[in-house]
Order: structure tokens, then C-alpha cells, then sequence
């Protein structure tokens, strides 16, 4: 089970050697600080946050400012910035933030922490960077309690866990959602839409028109996060236990799917270019019959022109050999070990991630709750369509995904092979071995293996 997989893995770092700048963890433990009524509790006058646990290191006092670098311009994430707003209000600490472009955090943030600097408190990115940085001491343990871990599913509990500390608290979520054109189903007497990859392609040809291809996904960018996807649903995943790629054999069945779709023009041309705001822009062109995408796509296609409830479609995802999984593709706060303001910054990852910042953000935004009662609150139920709050809670709590160190030459190792081997321009087989060949050297490299 994917779960148990993952409490395995937490315990990896351990292990894993040096990678460049990058050494073995060594932060302190993980004791209780929530403030369960989703206000980011009220501080006692014992240094407590109001809850019995401590927010900060020893004897450190609240600070009245943080600096958070943010992934990009809060123009285009305000949900973040109206929960912002909610914290300087409820807890007098101001946030300086950085608006940082998201291709250059990652660069900006190893920058700074190399020099063991003190610049950056806070800041918020995808969970698949927390193994380097935790790897290299760069992190601080946020000390959330069981209660506030407990608010998010078991799989992103233990995806932002590793050797038994909290590093990262879940923001907002980004992972596959199958959405269809009703309308277009119906003009072509589709009258379900397609519940297995069979039915993808046996159901994609009765879709398939000039104008309009059947089924679409992210791409660009996002090859390797695709391939992820149905890599899972096929029952597979990129490592063992063992931290060995073990990815070949569920991988065909992946490249063979894509083969299929390919080979019956069942996907739009193009489709290599096609990021996450190509697939959404398409989608709503009325070009796609059906897209799997990250996006906020549901709440977006509710608000455009000739489209609404009547016209937009939510399933859950067609099911692969082994399952219905979606790729969990979340952001969250996470505080830098060399911040000298750690337990206000442990406070403000703790406030932008209860159920109350959770529901503003998917209300704000259309960002998917990273939290599941959320999509039962009244107000989240008066916003959406039950239909697609019910598909958006179930991909949350089926979504997976894997932490895993030297990401980006993990990454680049797969998708300079299987892109071209999705394209049809290489051999499947020989493709995933060599990618496989490659990671497998990599980590006898560095350790691993």
C-alpha cells in the first residue's frame, strides 16, 4: 500500500550520504503547537501559542515581522494573500514577502541557505524539494501537533513527513482532476464518460472530431508529473523500498496506453507544448472533449463564457490497471533553519495551513482544499456543485506521490527518455531502461545505493 511505502521511505535520508552541499538531517523533535480553531491560537504568556505547545525554540520570543518568500506574484495567488491578511490582523506579526518568480526560488532559496543566511523566515513550494533540503539541514522541524497533522489524509501527512518530523505544512493542492465537455459529449451520443483506460480509447474514438480531440492532459513542463500519474494508476512507482528505480515494468504499461492514444489520434497535436495554462485554454476553447489538469480548471470552466454547471462534466479519473490514482502535486509553508524568527514563522505556517486558511484559499482562488472537511463546509457547498466538490475530495485522498533525493537529475533522467518515447519517437522499452540505467548510477553515485 502506498502508505506503508511511504512511511518507509521517510526514513531514507538517514542513509543517503552527501550530494554536493548536501548533508544528513539533524534538526531538533516534533512536539504539539496547533491552534485548532483555524485563527492560529493565542499566545499564552508561558511562550505557548495558546494550545500547550511550544511555537519556537527554547526561550526565543515572538517576533512582531517575518520575511516569506512567495512562489511568484501574490497578484496571481490570492487566496495566499487574503490568508496573509488574516494573520497580520488576528496575531499583530507582519510578513514581508518577496515575490520570487517561481523558476528562480528553488535558485534563490540554495543561495541563501549555502551562506547559512538569515534572510528568508518562511516560504512556499512543492513537496518534492523536501528531501535535498532536508538532506542538507536547511529546514526546521515545524513542531505542528497531531491535531493540526491530523486535519490533512494520511498520504499528505506522511509526503510532508520525514524521519518522523513535520518539514513542510500543506498549503493548497494541485493534482489531477478528469474534467469533460458534457456538451460535446452528448452531440456525439457519449452518455458516460469513460471509467478505464479501455474506455478512454474505445470511448475517445466516438469523441473524436475535426474540431475536437477526446482527452488531453498537462504536458510541457510536466511530462514527468504525467508520467507519475499513470505510473501509479498502473500500480507502480519510481523507487522501492530500497530507494532501487524500479519503474520499467508498470511504466510499459503506461507507454503502451499512450501508444494507443496516439496511434488512434485520440490526443490534440501540439500536445508537447501544452502547460497547464495551454490544456485549461484549449479545454475551455471547446477543443478538448475531456483533460486531465492540475489547475483550478473546475472552478475556472464554472465562471467562462458558455460554460457553467450545464456544460462542465467532473468523473473520477479513468482507472489504470491497479487504480484511480491521481499525482499529489502540493505546496506548502515551510520555515528556514537559519531564521532567527523561527517561532513566529512556525506560527504562520501553522495559521496558513488550519481548515479556516484552507477553505479562504479554495473560496479566494479555486485552489482544491488540502484539507477534506473543508468541502463540507456550507460555504465551499453554496460555491461549487456537490458533483465536483465529491471528485475533488476523493483525488485528494487518492492522490500519491513519492519523496525523493537529487529531484532534478532524477527528473531530467526521465524526461530527457520519456518524452520522446510518448511522442513515438523512441522506443518505449529502451527508453525507461536507460532512464532507469541512468538513476540507478546516479544514486550509487552519491550513496544512495
Amino acid at each position: 500500500m502506498q502508505g506503508d511505502h511511504s512511511h518507509t521511505r521517510r526514513r531514507f535520508i538517514k542513509g543517503a550520504g552527501t550530494i554536493g552541499t548536501v548533508a544528513l538531517a539533524g534538526c531538533g523533535g516534533n512536539s504539539g503547537s496547533d491552534g485548532s480553531d483555524g485563527s492560529g491560537g493565542t499566545e499564552g504568556s508561558d511562550g505557548s501559542d495558546g494550545s500547550g505547545g511550544s511555537t519556537g525554540t527554547g526561550s526565543e520570543s515572538m517576533a512582531d515581522s517575518i520575511v516569506f518568500y512567495n512562489a511568484g506574484s501574490l497578484k496571481y495567488d490570492p487566496g495566499t494573500e487574503e490568508n496573509i491578511n488574516r494573520f497580520e490582523e488576528e496575531t499583530g506579526i507582519s510578513v514581508e514577502v518577496n515575490e520570487v518568480p517561481w523558476n528562480n526560488l528553488k535558485t534563490s532559496l540554495t543561495t541563501i541557505w549555502r551562506n547559512k543566511d538569515a534572510t528568508v523566515d518562511a516560504f512556499n513550494g512543492p513537496t518534492w524539494w523536501l528531501a535535498d533540503f532536508v538532506a542538507s539541514d536547511w529546514l526546521e522541524p515545524l513542531e505542528l501537533s497531531d491535531s493540526h497533522m491530523s486535519n490533512f489524509p494520511e498520504n499528505l501527512q506522511n509526503l510532508v513527513t520525514l524521519d518522523g518530523k513535520s518539514y513542510m505544512a500543506p498549503e493548497f493542492g494541485k493534482w489531477g482532476t478528469y474534467l469533460y465537455d458534457t456538451a460535446h459529449f452528448e452531440e456525439q451520443g457519449v452518455s458516460e464518460p469513460p471509467q478505464t483506460w479501455d474506455e478512454v480509447v474505445s470511448k475517445g474514438k466516438q469523441l473524436n472530431t475535426e474540431n475536437t480531440s477526446p482527452f488531453a492532459f498537462t504536458w510541457s513542463n510536466k511530462d514527468v508529473f504525467t508520467f507519475k500519474q499513470f505510473l501509479y494508476q498502473a500500480g507502480g512507482q519510481l523507487f522501492n523500498d530500497s530507494n532501487e528505480p524500479a519503474f520499467v515494468d508498470a511504466g510499459m504499461d503506461v507507454m503502451n496506453f499512450f501508444t494507443r492514444l496516439r496511434e488512434n489520434d485520440l490526443l490534440p497535436n501540439g500536445i508537447s507544448s501544452m502547460g497547464e495554462g495551454g490544456a485549461g485554454d484549449t479545454f475551455i476553447a471547446g477543443q478538448l472533449a475531456s483533460v486531465e489538469s492540475w489547475t483550478p480548471l473546475g472552478a475556472r470552466a464554472l465562471n467562462a463564457d458558455d460554460w457553467g454547471a450545464d456544460r462542465l462534466g467532473s468523473a473520477k479519473p479513468p482507472e489504470g490497471p491497479d487504480s484511480r490514482a491521481t499525482f499529489q502535486d502540493t505546496n506548502g509553508i515551510s520555515v528556514s533553519a537559519f531564521s532567527e524568527k523561527k517561532r513566529a514563522a512556525k506560527k504562520f505556517a501553522q495559521f496558513m495551513t488550519t481548515p479556516a486558511s484552507s477553505k479562504t484559499n479554495m473560496k479566494v482562488e479555486g485552489n482544491p482544499a488540502v484539507i477534506p472537511s473543508v468541502y463540507d463546509e456550507p460555504e465551499i457547498q453554496d460555491q461549487y456543485p456537490s458533483w465536483l466538490l465529491e471528485d475533488m475530495k476523493f483525488n485528494l485522498e487518492h492522490a500519491k506521490s513519492e519523496t525523493y533525493l537529487a529531484q532534478p537529475q532524477v527528473d531530467d533522467y526521465l524526461s530527457e527518455q520519456i518524452t520522446p518515447a510518448l511522442l513515438g519517437d523512441k522506443d518505449p522499452q529502451d527508453a525507461l531502461e536507460t532512464a532507469q540505467s541512468n538513476i540507478e548510477r546516479l544514486y550509487q553515485d552519491i550513496g544512495l545505493l
